[in-house]
């Protein structure tokens, strides 16, 4: 039997008894012969198919690889590199306010964010003037104006840049696109009745960044240009 196979309208409109005569005598005379509206239907499936098995192979792994390496991630060893981390963001904070004792109002806490990276956050009252103790009311003698409560936030911010700097490669399981977040917290109130003036700072290095220029003194303003710091 032989099946002649056109693909239009144009094509079927001319299956003439002189066409399909034509075309089983062709048919007799090499018996492989396939008329060209068939192979071009063929084609095109070998295309499509072509195509749909090239783009499921060139996927990338998404969630599921990013799942895997979750899974794979040694989360003791990350708490014990986020204390590490924790122990040096606190020692900063206490030599940057070592003359105000109870400037610090929670020391600095890190958590591992699926997805994400890490985040450390603290909180400090840049200026506590007056202080309610049980023996007492204690007043601060530090200069506590405008500029020098801007100046030491900005010489904190820049020290924490500096840590994350020389300690933020020590991250070793996050992937390239994760970061690494600092989250300062800063209250600003002179007497407990008035209203609080707070400040937020948030500065993010991602990981690539941090493999890049790790421990790389003469390289700081290069990584200074790349941490993202945002100011509320």
């Amino acid at each position: 039997m032989v099946v002649f196979a056109y693909g239009t309208r144009q094509c079927r409109s001319q299956w003439k008894p002189e066409l399909i005569a034509r075309g089983a005598q062709r048919h007799m005379e090499d018996p492989n012969a396939i008329e060209l509206p068939a192979v071009k239907g063929y084609a095109v499936v070998l295309i499509v198919v072509w195509i749909l098995t090239f783009s499921l192979a060139a996927m990338p792994a998404g969630s599921g690889q990013e799942s895997a390496d979750d899974t794979r991630l040694d989360y003791a060893q990350t708490q014990r590199d986020i204390l590490k981390f924790e122990d040096v963001v606190n020692d900063v904070i206490s030599s940057s306010f070592s003359s105000s004792p109870f400037a610090l109002v929670q020391k600095a806490k890190g958590a591992y964010l699926p997805d994400y990276g890490i985040s450390v956050s603290f909180m400090i009252n840049i200026h506590r003037a007056v202080v309610n103790t049980p023996f007492g009311q204690i007043r601060s003698k530090v200069d506590a104006g405008p500029e020098a409560k801007k100046r030491r936030i900005e010489e904190l911010k820049e020290k924490l840049i500096r840590v994350l700097m020389e300690k933020g490669d020590s991250f070793r399981q996050l992937r390239k696109s994760d970061s690494i977040t600092i989250v300062g917290f800063f209250e600003d109130r002179v007497f407990p009745d008035e209203p609080n003036a707070n400040k937020t700072i948030v500065m993010t290095a991602s990981k690539k960044d941090l493999d890049e220029f790790g421990r790389k003194t003469d390289r700081y303003k290069e990584f200074r240009q790349r941490v993202k710091i945002l100011e509320y």
